[in-house]
């Protein structure tokens, strides 16, 4: 399996797991990935709309949860053995 670039392509949504990691860590102001920083996550929960606050119309504004943690590449995650 070959790591993808989010920038390139997403996971498609779904409740499964993929392996992600972070060629640059988390943007300044935020925790996150480190530099090189790898782990297993929810789909559905880093590549999905999340809330992020309100805009100053108080209108729903929304973001993705791979961005704000600094995620760069991600891979799907490896079938398991069957014996």
């Amino acid at each position: 399996m070959e790591w993808i670039k989010c920038s390139d392509e997403l996971p498609e949504l779904r409740d499964e797991l993929c392996l992600v990691y972070s060629s640059t860590g988390a943007p300044e102001g935020y925790s996150g990935f480190p530099k090189g920083g790898y782990d297993c996550v929810h789909i559905e929960d880093y590549f999905g709309d999340v809330t992020a606050g309100l805009d100053e119309d108080g209108k729903q504004l929304y973001t993705k949860m791979y961005i704000s943690n600094g995620v760069t590449h991600w891979m799907p995650y490896p079938k398991l053995p069957t014996e």
